[in-house]
């Protein structure tokens, strides 16, 4: 069977970019910590079912997604490659419309829904912080690079960092062969935190991962296969532990978190490459196409539809609570997908232009 696994892997790759993004969207949808108007509307403990539930989904298992992004991204930036100066400046002048141009783009575009807002719907927004046109311009470059404004782009910040510096990159993979994938995993796996906007080590450590596997022309789906049942075995322990430790409000549980991160990127290649490759699972041209405009686009809409919905229906209950966590992503999602459909049918350039040609 694993003779195959040549022909799957780009189809795996393909099949696991949609879910990845619905993962990403459940991260940003909770009303935990909502501030509107000043004051908080929903407090740590007040649906303690609810928040279980939330925490093993959104802070455990789709944690694995943006570290699965990167991974994938390694791979693919030395994918077939020899690496050289001349491909490297090829490889950037291609980034600079596929990361920098998108990037540009979405943050100005939030940025002008913010003062939209705070403009002319001032409820829906906490009320903590300064007016953006009040702004000076260190703000608003934070607003572009130290916190993206589109907070979900501070995964295209730290890529676009890490394939700057990619020559060094290659250079360690090379010459420091698994060593320096495996010292750079303990530096994440350990917690260790980068105070340089775009220096994050997740993305160091999971880009290096996925390129090593390209520079030793390896396939991944054939090696995490061989861990699969292993995995399947292992990682739910780890979410388990990991829950476990968070309930009692062990802060010191991140090793565990990382770790069982580590092993869900296995199980989840694995699986979805056995399924690719035993017909039971079939990747989607249209959704994969899709996934880096509902990334790109899921922020603000996720935004409003949470405000909207604590400001107009106060959830008092779990039911309440486990319904906004249920629609407010789909919602997010479906209205991604028909913007997409009709953008790419009128407007096929334009679509191109801000999703960097995907």
């Amino acid at each position: 069977m694993y003779q195959n696994y040549d022909a799957a892997l780009s189809k795996t790759i393909m099949f696991l970019r949609f879910p990845l993004i619905v993962s990403v969207v459940f991260i940003h949808a909770g009303l935990e910590g909502v501030v509107i108007g000043g004051n908080v509307t929903v407090h740590d403990g007040q649906f303690p079912i609810y928040e279980s539930v939330y925490h093993v989904i959104t802070n455990e298992l789709a944690r694995v997604s943006v570290p699965l992004f990167f991974f994938i991204s390694g791979f693919l930036f030395f994918y077939r490659t020899d690496f050289s100066m001349k491909a490297y400046g090829q490889k950037l002048k291609k980034r600079v419309r596929t990361l920098l141009v998108p990037y540009v783009f979405w943050n100005a575009a939030a940025l002008l829904a913010f003062v939209t807002i705070q403009i002319f719907m001032p409820s829906l927004t906490s009320g903590n912080n300064k007016p953006i046109l009040d702004y000076g311009l260190p703000d608003y470059l934070d607003l572009f690079w130290g916190h993206p404004i589109s907070y979900q782009f501070w995964f295209i910040r730290d890529l676009m960092v890490v394939v700057l510096v990619s020559p060094l990159v290659y250079w360690l993979l090379k010459f420091g062969k698994g060593y320096a994938v495996a010292i750079l995993g303990a530096l994440w796996i350990s917690g260790l935190q980068v105070d340089i906007p775009g220096f994050g080590i997740v993305a160091f450590f999971f880009f290096s991962f996925g390129a090593w596997f390209s520079i030793n022309r390896r396939n991944f789906a054939v090696d995490f296969s061989r861990f699969r049942c292993t995995a399947s075995v292992v990682y739910p322990i780890l979410v388990a532990a990991s829950t476990l430790l968070w309930h009692l409000n062990v802060d010191d549980r991140q090793i565990v978190h990382n770790i069982g991160i580590i092993a869900g990127l296995v199980l989840v290649v694995s699986w979805s490459a056995h399924g690719i490759m035993t017909g039971r699972l079939r990747a989607n041209a249209f959704l994969a196409d899709s996934s880096f405009f509902i990334f790109a686009y899921h922020g603000m809409p996720a935004f409003f539809f949470v405000k909207l919905y604590v400001t107009l229906l106060r959830p008092a209950s779990e039911s309440a609570m486990f319904a906004s966590y249920l629609l407010i992503p789909l919602v997010t999602i479906g209205l991604g997908i028909a913007i997409y459909v009709v953008l790419r049918r009128y407007l096929p350039a334009f679509t191109a232009f801000i999703t960097g040609g995907r």
